[in-house]
């Protein structure tokens, strides 16, 4: 039996009243972007004065190890959530993990630039995929003349995704990426 990834808590400040129900919910289906697997998903929440405060979320390959993994949290007995409800809660995720992910911006290790590849490519953006199959996050690399930049990351589901990020990479750093260009794994030059 698999463990279930990540407990994932929300940054709330708020006190949140224990005499308010607790609220979950899970089904299955969701991308799980730290194994990049579809897989059940499941999350406890409270509603205060008609906002959603999540107070953590999980997947997993079972029902079973959202529900232990629920009451293991010290969630004792919430209740059950409409499945629409869930499909909000993923969205809003996903969502902050785009953003986090867009905005990750890190240089990485200077020896790096004397070693294959990267010694042989010249000054430009380049785009790595991690795999060849969907979903595969997708980053976006500057390599200057002393060093390489990751700018930007993003977790596609599909080929729209893709176009949907370098299109806001243009956006953001004025340069014109070309969308049909990505065919392999590795990274390839685009013209700026």
């Amino acid at each position: 039996m698999s463990k279930p990834s990540n407990l994932g808590k929300s940054h709330t400040y708020v006190y949140l009243d224990n005499t308010l129900p607790t609220y979950f919910g899970l089904n299955s289906g969701y991308l799980d972007i730290h194994t990049m697997k579809y897989r059940i998903f499941g999350a406890v929440w409270k509603l205060v004065d008609g906002r959603r405060y999540i107070l953590g979320y999980w997947f997993a390959d079972h029902e079973n190890e959202i529900h232990c993994a629920i009451q293991k949290a010290g969630f004792s007995a919430p209740m059950i959530s409409q499945k629409n409800e869930i499909d909000q809660i993923y969205q809003i995720i996903r969502t902050e993990q785009n953003k986090k992910n867009w905005s990750i911006r890190r240089r990485l290790h200077f020896l790096l630039i004397m070693k294959k590849p990267w010694k042989e490519l010249t000054e430009g953006w380049y785009v790595l995929k991690s795999c060849n199959d969907f979903p595969m996050a997708v980053t976006c690399i500057q390599k200057k003349r002393y060093s390489i930049w990751i700018e930007h990351i993003k977790v596609c589901e599909t080929e729209e995704d893709i176009k949907e990020f370098l299109s806001l990479v243009n956006l953001e750093h004025n340069i014109n990426l070309i969308p049909g260009i990505i065919g392999s794994q590795f990274c390839k030059q685009f013209i700026i």
